[in-house]
């Protein structure tokens, strides 16, 4: 998808955040001698990592609900309920960009919105309407887990918003329940890349019907 979405670069590597993991090597309970496996940050609602095996720090894996706090498996229906929105929490918690957007005059009543593979297309039909005196608006979505916190505000900018999907539309559903949008979805699933002329002539019939 990155390859699709843009050329490789390669990075600077000084300019890369440290992702290096700092591993507890302490117990963390209130008696000093307990480890508590899913002790969450109250700010970012991250647990804590312990290498398996650590004395003292010897916890459960594994892919069965396990107890708030302890780490214990659990079968009780509250905490499995308490931990699924925790961990949903947990992800809306991971700062993401703010969504970036070209609208170069700032005029534009139309927002087409992408994802992955389809910014090509996007960008070059979007120039293309824009050589042809149309005003259009073009963002892409480089986070979908959070999505950027100012997606709401950019989406209701706009009159339409069109989302071209390479699927049967699974963005389009996700922005039209979360966001209250009446996003227009344009999906083909022929296992080809979008043409810039056919968005272009798409996107040129949705501007007509502003």
């Amino acid at each position: 998808m990155a390859n699709g979405s843009e050329p490789w670069l390669l990075p600077d590597v000084e300019s890369l955040p440290d992702l290096r993991v700092e591993f507890a090597t302490e117990p963390n309970g209130e008696d000093g001698t307990t480890f508590l496996p899913y002790l969450r940050d109250p700010q970012t609602l991250a647990r804590p990592w312990a290498v398996p095996g650590t004395p003292g720090l010897e916890h459960r894996i594994g892919g069965l609900e396990k107890a708030d706090k302890t780490g214990d498996i659990s079968y009780d229906p509250a905490n499995h309920d308490f931990m699924v929105r925790t961990r949903a929490a947990r992800i809306e918690t991971i700062p993401v960009p703010d969504i970036e957007v070209e609208d170069p005059h700032g005029d534009a009543e139309v927002l087409v919105l992408g994802w992955g593979s389809t910014y090509g297309p996007i960008g070059a039909a979007c120039r293309g309407l824009r050589r042809r005196g149309l005003s259009v608006a073009q963002a892409h979505l480089r986070h979908l887990a959070p999505m950027p916190a100012n997606l709401g505000e950019v989406l209701r900018r706009y009159d339409r918003v069109v989302i071209p999907e390479m699927n049967l539309g699974q963005l389009a559903h996700v922005i039209r329940a979360r966001y209250l949008v009446d996003a227009i979805g344009y999906n083909q699933v022929r296992g080809l890349p979008f043409t810039a002329a056919e968005l272009e002539t798409m996107l040129e019939e949705v501007l007509k019907n502003v």
